[in-house]
C-alpha cells in the first residue's frame, strides 16, 4: 500500500508543477509520447484488420472462398501484342505437398477486373507423384497439363535460387 501512495503523492506533485506553469517540456514530452503511442495503436489496429467496404472488420473466408492472385509468370502474362490465343486461358496453382489448389487465373475473369476463388473453378486435381517435392504446379484446365513448377518453402512463398 506505502508503493500506491508514493505513486500517487509523486504524481500529484508533478501535477500540481504543471497546473502551475512549470516544467512545460515534460508536459509537451509527455502530450506528445501519448499522441505518439495513440497512432501506433491505431496503426496497429488497421494493420492487423481487413476493412469491408463499409469499414466493417471482415473476417477471413475459408480457402475455397478467398479471393487469390498471388502467383504470376508467363501464363499470366498478356502480350503487348494483346494476342493471347497461344497462352493457358485459365490456370490453377497446386502445392504438391498438400495437393490443394492455392491460386487460379482465368484470362477472360482477369480482363474483365473480375476476382476469382477456388471455388469457381471445375476441376478435379489428381496428383502425380512425379510433380516436384515442396513446389507448387501449374496446370492448363483445358489440357490437364503441367506447365510449370517452382520450388516453394513451407508457407508456400518461391524459392529463388542464386544461380549464375
Amino acid at each position: 500500500m506505502s508503493r500506491f501512495n508514493d505513486l500517487s503523492r509523486r504524481g500529484s506533485m508533478v501535477l500540481s508543477r504543471l497546473t502551475k506553469g512549470e516544467d512545460m517540456k515534460l508536459a509537451l514530452g509527455v502530450v506528445g509520447a501519448a499522441a505518439v503511442l495513440a497512432a501506433a495503436v491505431v496503426v496497429g489496429v488497421q494493420a492487423n484488420a481487413a476493412d469491408g467496404q463499409d469499414g466493417s472488420l471482415m473476417v477471413k473466408a475459408p480457402m475455397e472462398d478467398r479471393v487469390l492472385g498471388g502467383y504470376e509468370g508467363w501464363w499470366t502474362s498478356t502480350p503487348v501484342a494483346g494476342n493471347s490465343a497461344n497462352l493457358p486461358q485459365e490456370t490453377i496453382a497446386v502445392n504438391t505437398t498438400s495437393g490443394e489448389i492455392v491460386d487460379v487465373f482465368n484470362r477472360a475473369k482477369s480482363a474483365a477486373g473480375q476476382e476469382m476463388s477456388v471455388s469457381d473453378v471445375q476441376f478435379n486435381v489428381v496428383p502425380d507423384t512425379m510433380w516436384p517435392k515442396q513446389s507448387v504446379v501449374i496446370i492448363d484446365t483445358a489440357s490437364g497439363k503441367v506447365i510449370e513448377d517452382f520450388p516453394v518453402d513451407e508457407k508456400g512463398f518461391p524459392i529463388i535460387s542464386g544461380g549464375n
